[in-house]
């Protein structure tokens, strides 16, 4: 399989010392790709130098992420598991989902199955949808607040 170039267009650089290269391609299955290349040594550098600013921002906003969801398991991950401690299944997801939306109910029971357990689904809800649990149970965790507020200003 391969890629066809459907659209290519060159412009000047930022500089204006050079140019950049835009492709638009597409393949059999009719997915697209896009492409750019610089033909300047100044703006690759600056470009350079903004892809790796960026990934270091990145990597800063998932350190916090991860603390914050470090925390908020230590202090809450618990209490969360124990509101559903005597349910049933059903009634879990009823809880948990509000009757309607994903996982559908027998969704919902696939996933209990491979993840070996209702607690242990619980538990990765939790870690994945921890800011969103939290609003639900009306906690506010000044330390979980600080670092997520800090991660959105990264």
């Amino acid at each position: 399989m391969s890629w066809e170039v459907m659209r290519s267009e060159t412009a000047p650089c930022e500089c204006c010392a050079g140019t950049v290269t835009y492709t638009f391609e597409m393949d059999d299955w009719n997915r697209t790709r896009n492409g750019r290349e610089i033909h300047c040594g100044t703006c690759q550098e600056k470009d350079r130098l903004r892809v790796e600013a960026e990934h270091a921002r990145q990597i800063k906003r998932d350190s916090l992420l991860e603390e914050a969801r470090r925390i908020a398991t230590e202090r809450y991950l618990e209490r969360w598991l124990k509101s559903y401690a005597s349910l049933s299944k059903k009634a879990i997801w009823k809880r948990y989902i509000g009757g309607s939306g994903y996982p559908a109910l027998g969704t919902f029971y696939t996933h209990v199955r491979h993840s070996g357990s209702v607690s242990k689904y619980l538990e990765s809800c939790f870690r994945n949808e921890f800011e969103a649990i939290l609003k639900k149970l009306e906690i506010r965790d000044a330390d979980v607040n600080r670092l997520l507020a800090e991660r959105a200003r990264v």
